[in-house]
């Protein structure tokens, strides 16, 4: 586990809500990540992170630092977001239309930009034709960066398989997004 996130974590669970706003802030991006890839908007994903972050700060004390503090808000994050799929699962399925992971950084070549932004628009409009286990293991390992070892933490399996659903997740995208 990070220092700084060691001694932010210490100074939370002594009452200093200002270093957990602290570790809310560094780790959003993650959370929302994964909120966004359960969620059908962008109000949904906030309602999910809202609640993942409610539970990490209120199970914090149970965090053993086993795995990085990133690693252990993430799976509370997938937790939330497979929680609120199965209570929305009676409504409408979930479109990826508008969904907003990051942008690509800025390059010199203004064409090369807008194609590469372009063909990752693509890839996360297709997101949508994997399950959420997989869609959530290409999220946290290709737009968060995260590596396979705490993607499998995060999805509860092992390296092998999350190397395995990553392999056939990006196999089904390459087929989703190859011109026909």
């Amino acid at each position: 586990m990070e220092t700084v996130d060691e001694l932010l974590i210490e100074k939370t669970l002594a009452g200093s809500l200002e270093c957990f706003d602290v570790l809310m802030q560094r780790y959003q991006r993650d959370v929302f990540a994964v909120a966004r890839g359960y969620a059908k908007s962008s109000d949904d994903a906030l309602d999910i992170c809202q609640n993942a972050f409610l539970k990490a700060y209120s199970k914090l004390e149970t965090f053993a630092g086993r795995s990085s503090f990133r690693t252990w808000l993430t799976s509370i994050a997938n937790r939330e977001g497979l929680n609120w799929v199965r209570t929305k699962s009676r409504k409408a399925p979930a479109t990826q239309s508008d969904t907003q992971l990051e942008s690509l950084p800025a390059g010199d070549d203004h064409e090369t930009d807008l194609l590469q932004a372009e063909r990752r628009q693509l890839i996360i409009d297709s997101l949508h034709i994997l399950n959420p286990r997989s869609r959530m293991a290409v999220i946290l390992r290709y737009f968060r960066e995260m590596p396979i070892s705490e993607v499998a933490v995060v999805l509860d399996c092992s390296e092998g398989v999350a190397r395995n659903m990553l392999f056939r997740s990006v196999r089904k995208l390459r087929e989703a997004v190859a011109p026909q």
